[in-house]
């Protein structure tokens, strides 16, 4: 509550949307994931559970009291407290550039256009071709603007509406449209 746009809920995302996110990534074993904002670590958790190795894990967390509690709760996964702005970078630094997808839990609807443009850019650099980007939110529309998916080439699909979360939560998965892309 003391920092609501850089963290999007008052209480941790619930079991069945982070499973939710999971589903949507692809979560599995020898899948390689990116997690913005991971908070706690409850979406780490789930995709844990859904096979995927601590060591095919990279969170980037900005908040330092965060970022030490998953390393502390997840040794084999690799932490790097930074801003996601510079995930291209980020990626690039750690051999993180290919990875299958990337999970968010970053408030982006309350972000800019520049910032999320930043951020979904860096993003889809980061991923390998068929990549997904798998964003929650909790309003029914898309927490990114047109704007920034006509610019990079994506196209959104509301992929879950998770009735059993406080607040009820909207998973979104964001692809490279057919096509040239633009990136």
């Amino acid at each position: 509550m003391r920092n609501p746009l850089t963290v999007g809920a008052i209480a941790p995302s619930g079991p069945c949307l982070c499973r939710s996110m999971a589903r949507a990534a692809g979560a599995a074993p020898g899948r390689r994931i990116v997690e913005l904002g991971p908070g706690t670590g409850v979406m780490t958790r789930a995709l844990i559970d859904a096979g995927v190795e601590a060591g095919d894990l990279l969170l980037v967390e900005l908040d330092r009291s965060f970022a030490a509690r998953l390393a502390g709760a997840y040794p084999g996964a690799c932490v790097v407290r930074e801003n996601a702005c510079h995930l291209r970078r980020i990626t690039r630094d750690h051999g993180w550039q290919g990875c299958d997808a990337i999970v968010s839990g970053l408030p982006l609807i309350n972000f800019t256009g520049a910032v999320q443009l930043r951020i979904l850019s860096g993003a889809f650099a980061s991923l390998g071709p068929q990549g997904v980007f798998v964003q929650f939110t909790y309003g029914p529309f898309s927490p990114v603007a047109p704007a920034v998916l006509r610019r990079l080439g994506l196209t959104g699909t509301r992929t879950g509406w998770i009735v059993r979360n406080v607040p009820p939560a909207f998973v979104w998965t964001y692809r490279r449209a057919p096509g040239p892309s633009p990136l």
